[in-house]
């Protein structure tokens, strides 16, 4: 029989690793032993594997931070998701176009246009089209001396850029991806 990966958290638990990834980027905070394993576990871990307590992080975050950044994102997928999935995006194309293998959709999104009435619109607790760089953790802790990552895992996955978006096709735009022969 096939064994499912597990992964829960306490509501606590939850709102402590939400409120760590916040503050390592808004106040350059350390990131903390239970911050750690939860992006090890949401890198490491396939679609079929991401369970609930993910998202809520996830869901607590992308409500709560405003990233100061504005770059262009990517996603690679088989087919369009939902509109509202959080989901991996990356910030280089070349990382999508790796991950598709030249099939499926490519979403792009830029982030300064979706992102121009946020903060006028919102307050924290209200975001709905915010993003968290995952890779800025990462890069941190490369320079910081691992904080409990090993050095392979960051050599592994700092280069890909990696942001976590809400899917909002209203104001993405998304395309097909075309083989050359």
């Amino acid at each position: 029989m096939e064994q499912k990966f597990q992964y829960k958290l306490s509501k606590k638990q939850k709102s402590e690793i939400a409120q760590n990834l916040i503050d390592i980027l808004q106040k350059d905070a350390k990131i903390n032993k239970q911050t750690v394993t939860f992006i090890s576990n949401w890198i490491r871990t396939g679609p079929d594997e991401k369970r609930k307590a993910f998202f809520d992080v996830w869901e607590i975050v992308l409500k709560n931070f405003l990233p100061r950044t504005r770059p262009i994102l990517f996603r690679a997928c088989t087919r369009i998701s939902k509109n509202g999935k959080i989901a991996s995006f990356t910030g280089r194309l070349e990382c999508a176009r790796r991950f598709s293998k030249g099939k499926g959709f490519l979403i792009i999104c830029d982030t300064n246009e979706i992102l121009k009435f946020e903060e006028e619109l919102f307050k924290p607790g209200e975001y709905q089209h915010t993003f968290y760089c995952i890779s800025s953790v990462l890069e941190k802790a490369k320079k910081s001396g691992g904080c409990g990552f090993s050095e392979r895992f960051l050599s592994d996955y700092v280069g890909e850029d990696e942001y976590i978006m809400r899917v909002d096709l209203d104001n993405m735009q998304s395309f097909k991806w075309i083989q050359n022969e």
